[in-house]
Order: structure tokens, then sequence, then C-alpha cells
């Protein structure tokens, strides 16, 4: 099973990423990747904003893979995507599921601006 965890570093989002190294950990043969897509802008001046939002989502990335290490999951992988702005960030989600072709995506994510900034499938 190839199980696909989208997180923003929240209490949610661990939760997310808990219940889904469980059931790869239940699974034996299953595959893990862990998401995290970060919103940058672009326009305004190179880097501003969008270099911030990246080192935020490297250390969201950072602590999930501390995460994954202390429950003893089998080894995962960890991706990094830019999306253009926050109304894309399903779209990212849903084209890296496709992309790893997931049995199932686990998402967790609050504090947003909006409940139509991720989707859960």
């Amino acid at each position: 099973m190839k199980i696909l965890v989208a997180t923003d570093g929240s209490r949610a989002g661990l939760a997310a990423l808990r219940f889904g190294t469980r059931l790869v950990g239940q699974n034996g043969a299953g595959e893990l990747t862990v998401l995290t897509v970060y919103a940058s802008p672009e326009t305004g001046p190179a880097g501003v904003n969008g270099s911030a939002q990246r080192e935020q989502a490297e250390h969201v990335l950072a602590e999930a893979a501390r995460e994954v290490s202390r429950r003893g999951s089998p080894p995962a992988r960890f991706e990094l995507v830019r999306a253009r702005g926050t109304d894309e960030i399903p779209e990212a989600i849903s084209r890296t599921a496709d992309r790893l072709q997931a049995d199932l995506v686990v998402v967790g994510s609050e504090g947003r601006e909006s409940l139509t900034e991720w989707v859960v499938g």
C-alpha cells in the first residue's frame, strides 16, 4: 500500500503522520511518502516571502523525519512541493498523489486561513 501523508507541522498534521506511519507499519510492505506543500507567491521581490516559507516547510519535513524515525517506521520518502499560492495547495497534493500512484492520502492541517486550502482524500 502506498500512503501519502500531507502535513503542515500542526497538531493535526502530526496526527496524520502518526496515522500514516501506523498503517505502513501494520501493512509491513507499505510505502510512506511525507509531503509538505508551501505557497510561494510569484510576484514581489525574488526570494522574499518564498524563501521564508520554504525554510518553514523544510523545518516541517525535518520534524516529520524525526517523528518517523522515533516511531520505528519503515523508511519513508520526504518531499517538498512549491505551490504558486494557497489556492493551489490541494492541487499540489493531488498531483503528487497521482504521480506516486498513492492508494491513500492522509492530510492533517490546522490554523490555515480557510478549510478549502487542504483537500482530504
